[in-house]
């Protein structure tokens, strides 16, 4: 089983598969927008593999008028699961699951739509987050 929370522990789910075998990046504007990032990172599974462990009560949607839809937890904002249209399938952000998952298959949707930015090449990389001092220093905030 893989057992997924949103970021205050309020909401808690389980995908009844033993492994995520396709995730995706989709780079259009709406999910730059639902993720708050660059790309939305997700999978897609069965709703039949799906439970809702706890804190289902404190979902929120948020629908456009497009069908674009984004449930996420009215006390932390993490986005949630939620149902693909009238599909009896369901999006899960790969962010909520409490594990490493190795994917076999990995996809990138609307890349027209990609943003410069997301290319992290010539960049300088950190294993932990560095001292405040040092983020001082790059972002100029002396």
């Amino acid at each position: 089983m893989i057992n997924g929370q949103c970021l205050c522990g309020n909401i808690h789910f389980q995908i009844q598969q033993k492994k995520i075998e396709t995730i995706y990046q989709c780079h259009c504007s709406l999910c730059r927008k639902q993720s708050g990032t660059h790309a939305n990172h997700a999978t897609m599974i069965k709703a039949e593999n799906f439970i809702w462990l706890k804190g289902q009560d404190q979902i929120r949607t948020y629908k456009k008028e497009t069908g674009f839809t984004s449930s996420f937890c009215q006390n932390c904002g993490s986005p949630v699961p939620n149902y693909i249209g009238t599909h009896p399938y369901l999006w899960i952000p790969l962010g909520l699951i409490e594990h490493d998952i190795e994917p076999q298959q990995r996809l990138n949707f609307c890349i027209s739509s990609k943003v410069t930015w997301a290319n992290l090449q010539h960049s300088i990389d950190y294993n932990e987050v560095p001292s405040w001092d040092t983020l001082k220093e790059f972002f100029k905030l002396n």
